[in-house]
């Protein structure tokens, strides 16, 4: 029996190994992957404000990040047409090859590469993050891999790095309020699910949205005059939620620069 069951482990050995081979060469095509979907994105000819949009699905052993991000594409796309201009990193243990890669290396890439189709000092990047969170990290995992998380600091750095100036960064994560302090200046708005100190919810494999994601993209967004609007009705629906469900506020933070809303309007009523 011992030497069957040392015969028998040698398949399982041999599938891990393949299975890590497998995900490590995924791994180094991520940059040509990411370059091919970028080569799809045009500029709108028009000398009017145009936004893009980048989403971050970091957990990829739950599907609702994925989700998430998915959704998130598809409103931001219906209210800013950005259905052209999108680009997503997704880690999803059901699929790791139909998107590229969420790491923060492919971060950093992705925005450089969208940096060279936009006009970096007129146009918006809408950047929508989704993952489980820590205090200044948003975690970033896709088994067998061994990934590094987003700190506040490394995705301020990135985005500084890509010379976008005009920014709208909505963090739905646990304790994603420890970035904003990074993150925060007068061309951007960041948005997050939960205050520094705070979980957010709905953060499990059986759903689609989390409950910041629902309350934010699907139920405010979609009819708000505006994203500050948008922030306030989600407030409102998640704060009734929690209150029933008798669990500790998740407290959303926002930072709204004094520059970048009235570009948001400019944009919105290029679109009208």
């Amino acid at each position: 029996m011992l030497v069957a069951g040392a015969w028998l482990a040698a398949p399982a050995a041999a599938e891990d190994r393949a299975s890590m081979e497998e995900m490590e060469s995924l791994l180094l095509r991520q940059p040509l992957r990411i370059s091919a979907a970028v080569s799809r994105i045009a500029r709108p000819e028009s000398d009017a404000p145009a936004m893009f949009f980048l989403g971050f699905a970091g957990f990829g052993e739950e599907k609702v990040f994925a989700e998430e991000i998915r959704f998130a594409a598809d409103v931001i796309a219906a209210r800013y047409g950005t259905a052209g201009r999108s680009l997503l990193l997704v880690n999803d243990r059901r699929d790791a090859g139909a998107l590229p890669l969420a790491t923060v290396s492919s971060l950093r890439y992705a925005l450089r590469a969208l940096a060279r189709r936009m006009d970096v000092e007129q146009d918006v990047l809408f950047l929508a993050i989704s993952s489980h969170g820590g205090e200044h990290h948003v975690v970033v995992s896709h088994e067998p891999l061994a990934l590094g998380d987003l700190t506040d600091e490394a995705l301020a750095a990135a985005l500084d790095d890509s010379g976008i100036k005009w920014r709208v960064i909505v963090i739905s994560a646990c304790f994603s309020g420890s970035f904003i302090e990074a993150l925060s200046d007068p061309h951007s708005i960041v948005i997050t699910a939960a205050a520094a100190d705070r979980s957010s919810f709905g953060c499990a494999d059986d759903r689609d949205l989390t409950w910041f994601g629902e309350a934010f993209y699907r139920d405010a967004l979609p009819a708000a005059s505006s994203l500050r609007d948008a922030f306030e009705r989600a407030v409102s629906l998640i704060a009734a939620r929690e209150h029933i469900e008798d669990v500790e506020p998740s407290l959303p933070q926002a930072h709204f620069g004094a520059a970048i809303e009235s570009r948001l309007a400019e944009l919105e009523s290029a679109r009208r």
